[in-house]
């Protein structure tokens, strides 16, 4: 037995409520379970029962034996002090509030299904990455439907309180904080630590004060510690005095990246970072105040058109310093920016909808998800093989949700479809 079976349990009220009564011999009537509090504290908040002739509100703890409020200590926080019931599945010691009563006890031993208890474990203890793929096919589509509502919006929830701790950090600057996230976004995964700490050694407000794109540029490569040597050809030497000029204008010396952090080792010559940061410096110095026009952009073809500039000749010809490309080298390609749209786009889209209370920008993020293909990986795949369909990015994000952070995490009883499996047959 445990905890999060006994939530289930008591959130769907699926137990015997016949001649219900506590465990000092009181009839006991629920009449709301309560809300189930995913922070610390009790367990289950505002609840309402009828203990005898006397109706409670307050909050209800749940355990597996009683003892365990005193393992946890529960006696000396205040936050339990407004318990006004406390749920078992097994009363093996009486608890007393601090005033020295006795708390009510409702034990569940004997009230649940047996079936029940073995499908749960069954579930859960399934071999299968994805527990009920066997089972799939008898869940209704609506409910597989609402789940994937409920994953993608756990997952932009998830990403949008990384954005917010962001603006935090960064005293409410959201175009500071729009210029961190697509920096580590252009990092793809590979260099994505390296490109966030050069956002945080280069302040965007500098970036904006410049004038010339070559001058953006030099400040990108510089503080990457990309422009410790002077190098023979005309462009990278002009880089080089730029930056040591702009370095001493703007003391960035004691900030600088060593090139060492960059990865270029088993990588295509168009994910090197040299290549990446010539990208974004074209984007950064084309699209002045990158939040602003992100915000106000209504339609993904918009959005498109913030991330199409193409970088400097030099790097139409480059993939690395001092190295010349066999043929043209691409701009940044639609893929690239579809990449970036799903995973820093509609993750600050939402956290600025949340910040100022304004339901459209998450819509927003939804509808741009809904209009990208979507993304192919082992995770996509495996959902693929269960004959579940992956239309655009928001099915591929949600499903990936729904794997990592459900499936794998076994939390079937917080899932639609595993409560959906296991809901008791009439």
């Amino acid at each position: 037995m445990n905890e999060s079976f006994l939530h289930y349990i008591w959130q769907l009220q699926y137990f015997d409520k016949k001649n219900l009564v506590t465990t000092n011999g009181e009839e006991i009537s629920v009449l709301k379970t309560g809300t189930l509090n995913t922070n610390s504290g009790p367990d289950f908040q505002m609840g309402k029962v009828r203990i005898g002739k006397v109706e409670w509100i307050g909050n209800i703890e749940v355990h597996v034996k009683s003892s365990d409020w005193y393992a946890h200590h529960h006696e000396t926080d205040q936050a339990y002090e407004n318990v006004v019931l406390h749920l078992v599945w097994e009363n093996d010691k009486p608890v007393f509030r601090n005033d020295q009563s006795p708390l009510p006890v409702l034990e569940l031993k004997g009230r649940v299904d047996e079936s029940l208890w073995h499908s749960y474990k069954k579930l859960i203890n399934s071999t299968s990455a994805i527990a009920c793929e066997k089972l799939l096919p008898r869940v209704d589509r609506l409910i597989k439907l609402s789940m994937l509502d409920k994953s993608l919006m756990q997952r932009l929830e998830a990403k949008a309180d990384s954005v917010i701790d962001l603006l935090h950090q960064n005293k409410g600057s959201w175009e500071e904080v729009t210029y961190q996230i697509l920096s580590k976004n252009f990092g793809f995964k590979i260099n994505t630590e390296p490109m966030f700490q050069l956002s945080k050694s280069l302040p965007y407000i500098i970036i904006q004060k410049q004038n010339h794109l070559m001058q953006v540029e030099a400040l990108l490569f510089g503080q990457a510690g990309m422009l410790e040597v002077k190098l023979k050809e005309d462009y990278p030497s002009l880089l080089f005095r730029e930056y040591h000029l702009l370095e001493q204008k703007f003391s960035l010396h004691h900030l600088k990246l060593k090139a060492s952090q960059w990865k270029f080792l088993r990588m295509r010559p168009a994910n090197f970072p040299t290549l990446r940061l010539a990208q974004f410096a074209s984007i950064l110095f084309h699209s002045k105040n990158i939040f602003s026009k992100i915000i106000s952009a209504e339609s993904y073809p918009t959005i498109l058109k913030i991330f199409s500039h193409s970088q400097s000749e030099y790097w139409k010809t480059h993939y690395r310093f001092g190295q010349k490309a066999k043929g043209e080298v691409a701009a940044l390609g639609e893929a690239s920016v579809q990449n970036i749209v799903i995973n820093s786009v509609a993750p600050l889209l939402v956290a600025y909808g949340r910040h100022k209370d304004d339901q459209q920008y998450a819509d927003r993020a939804v509808a741009l998800l809904q209009q990208i293909p979507a993304e192919k990986n082992t995770i996509t795949n495996r959902w693929k093989d269960l004959d579940w369909k992956v239309k655009n990015a928001f099915d591929s994000q949600a499903l990936i949700e729904l794997h990592n952070n459900f499936c794998m995490k076994r939390q079937c009883l917080n899932c639609d479809i595993g409560a959906s499996i296991l809901k008791p047959q009439s």
